[in-house]
């Protein structure tokens, strides 16, 4: 039996996990978008700041291990933190300023970046052990999946919950 997980199914799972953002969004106002509290002191916007930000960290660790055989590529600086609390704080505080309709740009521009790139993998990068899987020492799916579709649900859950308690 085969149990590997292609490019097509690897691309539908990253959609059907982010379709409830694109459900969400468009009906929120600006005000609850900037309000904070969703997650900690995060406000909607915030948490779409961070989801892009990890969004563009697998794009680059994906390129890196194509072309280059890298493994890691970091979020921030080779001298800052890498844990992912620290590095979540850091995200925060690089984008916490920028305005609504940019984060709301990146957002939807880092998301078709992301297909992009997993578009532009073959079934063999995914499924071959002696490809991405040994640079990553992981399943390629895991890599791909931690910043997208295990991702995402993790910050749905939270929008719906603060909305939930804001319409109590």
């Amino acid at each position: 039996m085969n149990d590997q997980i292609n490019k097509a199914q690897i691309l539908t799972r990253i959609q059907t996990a982010h379709a409830p953002l694109e459900t969400t969004l468009p009906r929120l106002t600006e005000e609850q978008m900037l309000q904070p509290g969703v997650e900690g002191k995060s406000s909607i916007k915030d948490i779409l700041a961070h989801i892009t930000a990890w969004e563009q960290h697998l794009i680059r660790r994906l390129q890196a291990a194509l072309y280059e055989g890298k493994a890691e590529v970091y979020v921030v600086e080779p001298d800052e933190p890498h844990d992912t609390d620290s590095v979540n704080e850091l995200i925060f505080v690089r984008n916490h300023h920028l305005p609504l309709q940019q984060v709301l740009s990146d957002f939807h521009r880092s998301f078709q970046e992301t297909l992009q790139a997993v578009e532009a993998l073959s079934d063999d990068d995914l499924s071959n052990p002696q490809g991405l899987a040994q640079v990553f020492n992981a399943p390629v799916e895991r890599i791909i999946g931690s910043d997208t579709f295990y991702h995402y649900p993790e910050h749905i859950e939270s929008i719906r919950g603060w909305l939930a308690k804001q319409q109590a």
